[in-house]
């Protein structure tokens, strides 16, 4: 007789979005089975048992915002660098920390040759398939132009045939920025198709002026790239695609918000009852503007390697205003903005100081840090092990909400039966050793980690992707084509509140 399962967890703390329970797990073909108090001896013969010893086990991570295997035309003049992680490397790193899901982005360009998103996909689908990935995987769209026939022909099929139910929007980058016109004519289709749309809310103009007036007085180190963008950039460009998805009432997920001005804005719309969600990473709760200066010099080149947009907050204290956003459910979802350049490469980081042929000029250097590998523990170290969030808020943040926002619930970001068997079990708490963080330690194709030095206090003991242990006590255990590919449904969280009474004076709903 056939074992009952092919695998058991036993003596965990199993901790989902609603609850935190000693449990125990029984998977069987790829899927959670059976969820139980304890497992009898005949139950779990013959199956591989893992013993959390008291540790945490939740559902695997879904970090819902990496760039992979992209060249990211985003400077000023549509320059940029060459991204360092394919599928496989970034992947890889991925499932040594502790995410079993992936969603990357497709990138549509304002060359002819990229009009149709459709062809689009399929040439970045192809990039995943000559590599494969560890662990599994999905797209956004990134789109940039506003043609009429695309948006009406193609935005279904890439529903029906691909299940990609999600695109991201720039409001800065001259190379991929949206009018305000062109922003409404997308939300209203992607609207159509239950498509939710995501916002890089920084306002173009300002970010442009600033830095033609600091390039003018010789303040050209990566540290004024800061400057560049203050906090009021953020906010205001978050208050205007608010008002944008407002005339249209279309949900909107803001990305990367890197500012408590910029959260406020989202915090009160929600409070209006507005589909308004939003996304923050691990670098605007542990980097700041000092970040840009902590090599050599402030004027040193070797600060670019801590460059994103938003930049990192100015001060710490802008870290507890945003950590009380992840607790008080301001920020629907948590994710890296993995966005990896090599600093020692040609086409990393460096690259815009051979373009600029400014030493260090910040407005030519790609903007992105890595962090898919660091995400899970960061937020481990800063947030749940000092009491900011709760075990639920962790795995509601950095697993089920994604899951429901990008229509993936409850296959993936969920412990329960019928759901994939994707798990990440933590190392006891009370035996786990703190270690200082070096990039040796990682398994990306980065030769840096803004987070050198940094002392964790716990890191996944294991990864398990549908059944599989595919990361197990500090050595990968999987292989490239683990991974599939994943096609999504709409948004679980739709439109707002049901019933609430709409005036055709206030809002465009005779549109629909």
């Amino acid at each position: 007789m056939s074992p009952k399962f092919d695998l058991v967890v036993v003596n965990g703390i199993v901790v989902t979005a609603a609850d935190a329970v000693p449990c125990c797990i029984g998977i069987k073909g790829g899927k959670i089975h059976t969820l139980s108090p304890s497992f009898s001896s005949d139950e779990i013969e013959g199956a591989q048992i893992i013993d959390a010893e008291g540790a945490y086990v939740m559902p695997g991570g879904v970090d819902a915002h990496v760039h992979l295997c992209q060249d990211l035309k985003t400077g000023a003049h549509g320059l940029g660098g060459e991204c360092a992680d394919d599928f496989e490397t970034g992947s890889r790193s991925a499932a040594a920390g502790g995410t079993t899901t992936i969603i990357t982005f497709a990138t549509q360009t304002r060359d002819e040759t990229d009009r149709s998103l459709i062809k689009v996909v399929e040439a970045y689908n192809a990039r995943a398939e000559a590599t494969g990935s560890f662990i599994d995987y999905g797209f956004h769209i990134i789109i940039v132009r506003n043609d009429p026939e695309i948006l009406e022909n193609e935005l279904p099929i890439l529903v029906r045939d691909w299940g990609v139910t999600s695109c991201k929007l720039f409001m800065t980058y001259k190379s991929q920025r949206l009018t305000d016109t062109q922003l409404l004519d997308v939300m209203l289709a992607s609207q159509k198709n239950e498509i939710t749309t995501m916002i890089h809310a920084e306002n173009g103009d300002m970010i442009q002026w600033l830095a033609e007036k600091l390039e003018n007085k010789g303040m050209v180190a990566p540290y004024y790239h800061a400057l560049s963008r203050p906090p009021v950039v953020e906010m205001e460009a978050t208050n205007r695609a608010i008002a944008l998805a407002g005339l249209i009432e279309n949900p909107i997920l803001f990305v990367h918000i890197g500012s408590p001005l910029a959260a406020a804005n989202v915090r009160n719309a929600q409070t209006q009852g507005m589909p308004i969600y939003a996304e923050t990473c691990p670098q605007y709760l542990n980097l700041t503007y000092d970040d840009l200066q902590k090599f050599h010099s402030p004027t040193c080149f070797e600060n670019s390697k801590h460059i994103c947009s938003p930049p990192p907050p100015p001060g710490t204290s802008d870290h507890d205003e945003l950590y009380l956003g992840l607790h008080n459910g301001t920020f629907t979802i948590f994710s890296s903005d993995h966005c990896p350049f090599r600093y020692d490469h040609p086409h990393g980081k460096p690259s815009g100081d051979l373009v600029s042929r400014k030493p260090g000029s910040f407005r030519f250097i790609p903007n992105g840090i890595p962090g898919v590998e660091t995400r899970m523990s960061l937020l481990y170290t800063g947030g749940l092990a000092t009491g900011r969030i709760t075990p639920r808020k962790f795995v509601e943040l950095t697993s089920t909400n994604p899951s429901k926002l990008y229509g993936l619930y409850p296959k993936k970001g969920a412990i329960m039966p019928g759901s994939d068997a994707d798990l990440v079990i933590w190392h006891p708490q009370k035996t786990f050793e703190p270690f200082a963080l070096s990039n040796d330690m990682l398994h990306h194709n980065v030769d840096y980690t803004p987070y050198e030095g940094k002392e964790f206090v716990n890191w996944p003991r294991y990864t398990i992707l549908r059944g599989r242990v595919i990361w197990a006590e500090g050595e990968l255990k999987g292989k490239p084509y683990d991974g599939e590919y994943l096609k999504r449904g709409p948004s679980y969280f739709g439109t707002g509140p049901a019933g609430r009474r709409r005036d055709a004076r206030k809002t465009a709903t005779w549109l629909r």
